[in-house]
């Protein structure tokens, strides 16, 4: 149905060419075992999840609310920079794997929210914090092209890779662009966070992500 879909968006003449866009990992390495349930949980309702061209995804959608009646579990979770019980927590790691991809491959950051404090699992101004009906990770497809993420653990970390249905065409047309991130600490909690732009290896853009700042623990 999906392979369908992408047909019909690309044209219906070619099979898309399924490449990859950017991969994005974050350690599980000393996550509480409710953490890394809930963790998976989500990665598993994103696992597959399309974004169509000039399309939105909503974390929060696409995940669901983090209730036990959904299967989630309670654990340590951040709420104005104090750690304590909630069902779900740990799905917040999943969120900054997605933004991870998500700005590697070039896709466009709708809404996003750091944490009271920075986590762990990512270099800090990199995190993605979520909170259903509060607090949403929403990622656009600025190309002509469908794009799927693929969410999964492995060897001890969580994983997202973007992949883009492209024709052959917009494959190679796509290798020509290279992303980056850089950040620059305004002081050792204020993080602003650059993506580098590159096409045929040459700087062309410097754009502005966010800016973060955070509480001292």
């Amino acid at each position: 149905m999906l392979v369908g879909l992408a047909l019909t968006v690309l044209g219906g003449c070619e099979r898309p060419y399924p490449t990859r866009m950017a991969v994005f990992r974050t350690s599980l390495e000393g996550r509480t075992v409710g953490q890394r349930h809930n963790a998976l949980k989500a990665a598993r309702s994103l696992n597959g999840a399309m974004v169509m061209p000039k399309g939105v995804l909503s974390f929060n959608q696409r995940v669901g609310s983090w209730v036990r009646e959904r299967g989630f579990v309670r654990a340590p979770v951040s709420m104005g920079g104090v750690l304590v019980p909630s069902w779900g927590g740990g799905v917040c790691q999943t969120a900054t794997t997605v933004y991870g991809a998500a700005l590697l491959g070039g896709l466009d950051i709708v809404e996003r929210h750091p944490h009271a404090i920075a986590p762990s699992y990512v270099p800090m101004g990199m995190d993605a914090a979520v909170a259903f009906g509060v607090a949403d990770l929403k990622i656009r497809n600025p190309f002509s092209f469908p794009v799927r993420l693929e969410c999964e653990a492995e060897d001890n970390q969580l994983v997202c890779r973007v992949v883009g249905l492209m024709t052959r065409k917009q494959a190679k047309e796509y290798r020509r662009l290279r992303f980056s991130l850089r950040r620059e600490f305004l002081s050792d909690t204020w993080v602003r966070l650059w993506r580098l732009h590159f096409r045929d290896g040459k700087l062309v853009k410097q754009e502005l992500c966010h800016e973060s700042l955070y509480l001292r623990h």
